[in-house]
């Protein structure tokens, strides 16, 4: 959300010094009020008050459901835990919500990474090479998100990751399910990467990064293993170039919504995750690795006719 007029800017800076819940509900507000979100603003409250009455139950929409303003809304989650996670993200969805209940999502297009496309960058090779960071797995999960919530320098200070989110996600953590990257460098905490396992589906949540190239660092790391660990896919959710440039491409909804009610029922890596040294140096070759291919996950190739420019520049998601 840009703010471009000197008053803008010093409203903004009120706002942002400003207790965590107004913030969060003005800059949300604002948010849901953009020109290119204003469309969707009937729809989502429309579907928000049908839901109401059941709020206090478990709700489980189907990615059938979805809406197409705003952009792949299927409902609100209700009362959610770890297994009501599980099973909408098994089933192709995920909860996001800036303000208001938490609400399930199957947007249009979905960014996946088939491990046998990934894309590893020069610099992220040297550097696995020269051991600048230190990678764990799983030994600061909650640190992770924390630092995934907090704000971006020069960005709005509006976050999806809600308290709400970190206490479902902490608990999805303990169960053995969401898992954390940590890069280090001088055993200072430098950049992150956490998410959720489902089955033979990773779902990418969020990431940070204090020292430049960090988290690429990382998130190579973490491909690397979901590939030999005999993982599907990464899910990477909405179109960004850093996505792209790691080999992200996008899928249709319904090709995501299989590849998840296929690959996210199988027996799953549960429990606490520890990085394996043998994956750690900078011969990735993400082709010729065994694991399972993009032909095998989805027959056929997508559908999608969008490139991920194009749905950057002419079809941003609406997602609230």
């Amino acid at each position: 959300m840009a703010i471009t007029s000197s008053f803008g800017q010093t409203l903004l800076g009120v706002v942002a010094r400003a207790p965590y819940p107004i913030r969060q509900n003005i800059l949300g507000t604002a948010y849901m009020l953009i020109a290119r979100r204003r469309p969707s603003i009937i729809p989502l409250l429309a579907r928000t008050l049908a839901d109401l009455p059941r709020l206090g139950q478990a709700l489980l929409p189907r990615p059938e459901d979805a809406l197409e303003l705003p952009d792949g809304l299927c409902g609100l989650a209700g009362r959610i835990g770890v297994a009501e996670l599980l099973e909408g993200y098994a089933d192709g969805m995920f909860v996001l919500s800036h303000i208001g209940p938490l609400k399930w999502w199957a947007p249009q297009n979905r960014m996946t990474l088939f491990f046998d496309q990934a894309r590893v960058e020069k610099t992220v090779r040297r550097l696995l090479r020269n051991r600048r960071f230190r990678i764990s797995f799983d030994t600061a999960f909650e640190t992770v998100m924390k630092a995934c919530a907090e704000p971006r320098d020069g960005a709005t200070p509006l976050t999806w990751i809600t308290p709400r989110i970190r206490k479902l996600f902490a608990a999805a953590h303990a169960a053995g399910h969401a898992h954390s990257v940590e890069i280090w460098e001088d055993n200072v905490l430098v950049g992150g990467v956490y998410g959720l396992a489902v089955g033979g589906v990773f779902f990418t949540e969020s990431q940070f990064h204090t020292a430049r190239d960090a988290s690429k660092v990382g998130f190579a790391v973490l491909n690397r293993h979901l590939q030999a660990w005999g993982f599907a896919s990464n899910d990477g959710k909405h179109p960004t170039r850093y996505l792209g440039d790691c080999g992200m491409r996008p899928v249709t909804r319904a090709e995501f919504t299989g590849l998840t009610r296929k690959f996210a029922r199988l027996q799953g890596r549960i429990g606490k995750w520890a990085v394996d040294e043998a994956l750690l140096d900078d011969s990735w070759n993400p082709p010729a690795d065994s694991g399972l291919t993009a032909a095998e996950v989805l027959p056929g190739g997508t559908q999608c006719p969008w490139s991920v420019e194009e749905l950057l520049s002419t079809r941003r998601s609406s997602t609230w």
